[in-house]
């Protein structure tokens, strides 16, 4: 299943991302004012110990890992803020938003599934072909069919002639 082709979901990825944008601006905003400040130092220690970024996806969406179902449930997000959670026990990631008390106001998951690879390369699935009939095989059954219609049709004229003789 594609995570595009349903719209709801496109929807609330649209949201997200533009949460997202708007926290990263503030954080740009906080990071050249703390630079001037001369404290940059002390907050980014502070602000690694609160989340723990996995990688960066295409979105920008800073994935944070967390222990199973219970690890994303016990996870505290920040006021106003959603976080990406990636399961590192399952094949599953966690969407978890606050209100602006910090209170849990949206908690989804999602398992991920394999794409076979023969999709993923475009080459088509190998197909059985025993279970099909050859060309040879059809065009000798398209003349047999073709003889038996013959026979029949001149049957039924011949069956017509006698009528019309007799009637």
């Amino acid at each position: 299943m594609s995570f595009f082709n349903n719209p709801a979901l496109s929807q609330q990825m649209a949201q997200l991302d533009q949460e997202y944008a708007q926290r990263k601006a503030n954080l740009m905003q906080s990071f050249y004012s703390q630079q001037q400040g001369g404290n940059w130092n002390q907050q980014s220690t502070n602000a690694q110990e609160k989340t723990q970024p996995v990688s960066t996806s295409a979105q920008n969406v800073n994935w944070i890992q967390v222990n199973g179902l219970q690890g994303a449930k016990e996870h505290q997000v920040p006021a106003n803020s959603t976080h990406w959670l990636m399961d590192s026990t399952e094949d599953a990631f966690y969407v978890k938003a606050s209100d602006e008390f910090g209170v849990t106001k949206s908690f989804k998951g999602y398992r991920f599934a394999e794409i076979p690879q023969q999709e993923l390369s475009g080459v088509p699935e190998q197909v059985d072909m025993s279970k099909y009939v050859s060309k040879e095989e059809f065009d000798e059954l398209k003349a047999m069919l073709e003889q038996v219609a013959g026979t029949q049709q001149r049957r039924t004229q011949k069956s017509n002639k006698e009528g019309v003789e007799n009637g």
